[in-house]
């Protein structure tokens, strides 16, 4: 029985197929999931299930983040105005300046599986916590405004490097832009999604909520799927990171260290100002034109209540 080969050390020989891919001596020959996947990234034995199970999980991560986003605007808007949505994104910055330290060190106590899995659970049981007091009365638009941009901000960040952690560098540059389509497509449905649910069959923002949270539940399972299918490949050198913690550094830190991350966080700040003066301007005129169009209008028990005086009156 020949040993599995070593995808970290191994070279890497050309095929001579019609579309170019790559082969590793001894590699064991590619079952039919791996070899439909070629179709559309370079896929070698072994490694046609997990692939599968990252695309999926990452498609609907995002799926849920746009349909958590179409929920939000109208309760911001309604609840607090063009104003509050831009004092709430400034918000999202201080809360994340609190919370980064502390998922440090939760990460230093715990091994990647229960950090992603615990964590994406975490954020399921918020969405019901907010759909319950919503469906109270209870105005949850600001808190769930600056929610929602944490969530996008953990939940992405934290798949890529669970992803980072299963694969080479060699096998994440032949199999991240075939799971990174996950994530477009992801987009793409779900604003497809909310736009029927919510406008088309006038779902609520909090039976968005319920849906939110059931698609993060199947998010956790394909990521425990995904661990299980990748830890049981034998590759040693990958399957250290599974038992790894996160390490003892601050991020911080380590950003202003590097000036290449450096760079890259003030291109992040002037892209969130952008974006932020940007859905400021939308926002205003969102809030105006609904102002303008629905000033006028009554409830339909308000009329027939004015009705009802003026005909006493009358009398």
């Amino acid at each position: 029985m020949s040993q599995r080969p070593d995808y970290q050390t191994l070279p890497e020989l050309r095929s001579h197929g019609s579309i170019p891919s790559f082969k590793l001596p001894g590699e064991m020959p590619r079952g039919p999931l791996e070899r439909f996947l070629s179709i559309f990234a370079d896929v070698r034995a072994g490694e046609g299930a997990g692939a599968l199970l990252l695309m999926v999980n990452v498609f609907l991560l995002l799926a849920a983040y746009y349909l958590l986003k179409t929920a939000r605007e109208p309760l911001i808007l309604t609840q607090g105005g063009a104003t509050v949505k831009a004092y709430s994104s400034a918000g999202q910055a201080v809360v994340l300046l609190l919370l980064v330290p502390l998922y440090g060190w939760i990460g230093s106590k715990v091994n990647r599986l229960k950090l992603i899995v615990g964590l994406t659970l975490f954020f399921a049981s918020h969405l019901l916590i907010f759909q319950f007091l919503g469906s109270t009365g209870v105005q949850v638009g600001v808190a769930f405004y600056i929610w929602v941009g944490i969530f996008n901000m953990f939940a992405v960040s934290q798949f890529w490097a669970f992803a980072n952690d299963l694969y080479t560098e060699r096998q994440g540059k032949r199999l991240f832009p075939m799971i990174g389509v996950g994530a477009s497509l992801g987009a793409l449905a779900g604003a497809q999604l909310a736009a029927t649910l919510f406008g088309d069959l006038k779902l609520s923002p909090y039976a968005l909520m319920r849906i939110g949270a059931a698609v993060l539940a199947v998010c956790a399972a394909l990521v425990w799927a995904a661990h299980r299918v990748e830890t049981a490949r034998g590759d040693q050198v990958m399957n250290q990171h599974a038992r790894d913690t996160l390490g003892q550094g601050d991020g911080f830190k380590l950003v202003f260290q590097s000036r290449y991350l450096r760079t890259i966080a003030l291109l992040v700040i002037l892209l969130n100002v952008v974006n932020t003066t940007g859905e400021f301007l939308l926002s205003s005129v969102v809030q105006q034109e609904a102002t303008q169009r629905f000033a006028g209008t009554q409830p339909r028990c308000s009329r027939s209540s004015a009705n009802s005086t003026e005909a006493s009156s009358a009398g």
